[in-house]
C-alpha cells in the first residue's frame, strides 16, 4: 500500500522507476465524495482544496476529483514528471496541469526539479489531492487552506537526502514565482507571487515523519468584486458594497508537523502561522492554526477524531485614499459610520471544530470514508474587537449572507481509489 502511495503522490524524495528509458508509466487516483452541512443562513462552506465549497444541499462538486500522474524516463538519471487534475469547479469539472517538472538526479544525495513543482509546506504535501493516502476525507483545512491558493511554484527546488541513524534527513530549498485567481471572487481578483524562497526540512523513519519548512515572498493583488450585503440580521437593510482586493506586500509562513502510524496507533499533528504586511494584510491578516488528529486501526477499520483551530488579527492597514478594503457602493454614515464609505477590512477566519471520522478499507486500492465535522464559529463580541466585530470563519466571505451564528455541522462521506 505505501509503495502505491509513494507512487501516486510524486513523492518528490523518490526516484521514478520505469522499464527502460522513454517508457512511459501512468499512475491514478479517484476520489468520489459529497459533501453538506445544515447553516441556517445557508453559507458556502469554503474550507476545501481549491475554488469549491459545501453547501446546504449534497453536493458532489466540493470534494470528487481525479488525477493522472504521467512520468517518463529520458536518460539514465532523469526523468520527467506530471500530474493533471480534475476537479468539481462552478458545475463544471475541469482539469488542469496540476505540476509538471524535470527531475535530475545527480548523485545519490542530491535531485534536482525545475518546472512548475509542488510546493513544499505540509507534512501530506505532496499526495494533498489522493485521499487514499490519508485518514481524512480532505486534509484539516483549518491549516490546509491557510496558504491557499499558493500550493505550487513555477521554479527549481533541490532535494537533499541524507541516511541519518534509523531514518533519512532531507532539505528541500526552492525559489521561483507564482501566479493564481483568488478562489472565491469568481476570477475577478488574482495574485501574483514573487521572489519565493523557501525550504523544507523533513526526517522519515519506519512509521513517522516529522517536518518543519518555512518561505517568504512579495505579493501583488489586483482586483475585487461587488456585492450585495446582509451586515446585520434583518430588518437591518442590505448594503451595496465594493470590495477592492488591490495591494501588494510581503507575506511569510512558517510550518511544522508529525505523523506516526505504528502498533496501529494514527495520529497527525501540524501548525502554521501566516503574517502578511502593507496593503497586502487588507485581505490577508494575520492568522495561524493547527490540528490534532488521533486514530487506532481495528482490522480494516480506522475511526479516528480531529481537533483543529484557526485564529488570527484582522488589519487595520488602509489603501492610499485611507480606505480598508470593504467600502460601501456610496457613501452611507449609519452602515459604514462617520461621513465616509469605508466599512472594513477582511475580518480573519476564526473558528474551532471537531471532525469524528471512520475509514474502511475495501481492499488494497479502495477506501471508504464517512465524517461529521462540528464548526464553532466565534461569535462572542469580546473575542472580535480585533476583527471588526464580524466572523465568517472558513464560510463565504462575499457579505450576501448574515455569518453562521450557532454551531454547524458539516457532513461528508467518499470513496478514495488509486490504480
Amino acid at each position: 500500500m505505501f509503495k502505491k502511495i509513494t507512487v501516486l503522490a510524486g513523492a518528490m524524495a523518490t526516484t521514478m522507476a520505469a522499464s527502460s528509458v522513454s517508457a512511459i508509466q501512468f499512475d491514478g487516483f479517484l476520489t468520489a465524495g459529497a459533501s453538506w452541512h445544515d447553516d441556517e443562513n445557508k453559507n458556502r462552506y469554503i474550507g476545501s482544496l481549491g475554488d469549491r465549497g459545501v453547501i446546504e444541499d449534497a453536493s458532489f462538486e466540493t470534494d470528487t476529483r481525479f488525477g493522472l500522474q504521467i512520468s517518463s524516463d529520458i536518460a539514465e538519471n532523469m526523468s520527467v514528471v506530471s500530474q493533471i487534475l480534475g476537479t468539481g469547479v462552478n458545475g463544471n469539472f475541469d482539469a488542469i496541469v496540476e505540476w509538471a517538472y524535470v527531475d535530475y538526479e545527480a548523485n545519490d544525495w542530491l535531485s534536482i526539479h525545475a518546472g512548475k513543482i509542488k510546493q513544499p509546506v505540509y507534512l501530506v504535501n505532496d499526495y494533498v489531492e489522493v485521499g487514499y493516502a490519508y485518514p481524512w476525507i480532505r486534509p484539516p483545512v483549518e491549516v490546509y487552506y491557510l496558504n491557499n491558493p499558493l500550493n505550487t511554484v513555477n521554479g527549481i527546488e533541490f532535494l537533499l537526502q541524507f541516511p541519518v541513524g534509523p531514518g533519512v534527513l532531507s532539505f528541500q530549498p526552492y525559489f521561483g514565482s507564482n501566479r493564481e485567481d483568488i478562489p472565491n471572487t469568481g476570477g475577478a481578483a488574482f495574485f501574483e507571487a514573487e521572489r519565493i524562497r523557501g525550504i523544507d526540512i523533513k526526517y522519515s523513519g519506519k512509521g513517522y515523519t516529522a517536518h518543519a519548512s518555512s518561505f517568504s515572498c512579495d505579493v501583488k493583488l489586483q482586483g475585487g468584486f461587488s456585492s450585495q450585503a446582509q451586515l446585520a440580521p434583518p430588518p437591518f437593510p442590505i448594503a451595496s458594497v465594493n470590495v477592492d482586493l488591490t495591494g501588494e506586500g510581503k507575506c511569510e509562513v512558517n510550518s511544522a508537523g508529525f505523523n506516526l502510524d505504528m502498533a496501529n496507533v494514527v495520529m497527525y499533528a501540524e501548525w502554521q502561522k501566516r503574517l502578511t504586511n502593507e496593503t497586502l494584510s487588507r485581505p490577508f491578516g494575520d492568522q495561524d492554526a493547527w490540528y490534532t488528529t488521533l486514530g487506532y486501526r481495528f482490522g480494516k477499520w480506522l475511526p479516528h477524531i480531529t481537533f483543529a483551530s484557526i485564529d488570527g488579527k484582522a488589519s487595520m492597514e488602509t489603501d492610499a485614499s485611507g480606505d480598508w478594503a470593504v467600502t460601501c457602493a456610496t457613501p452611507n454614515p449609519l452602515i459604514c459610520g462617520g461621513t465616509g464609505n469605508s466599512l472594513m477590512n477582511f475580518p480573519v477566519a476564526i473558528q474551532t471544530s471537531v471532525t469524528y471520522g471512520l475509514r474502511y478499507e475495501i481492499n488494497d486500492s479502495a477506501a471508504l470514508k464517512i465524517e461529521h465535522s462540528v464548526v464553532d464559529v466565534e461569535q462572542d463580541p469580546s473575542e472580535l474587537t480585533d476583527n471588526f466585530g464580524m466572523n465568517f470563519g472558513l464560510f463565504d466571505t462575499s457579505f450576501t449572507n448574515m455569518p453562521p451564528m450557532e454551531k454547524v455541522g458539516v457532513t461528508s462521506i467518499a470513496l478514495d481509489v488509486i490504480f
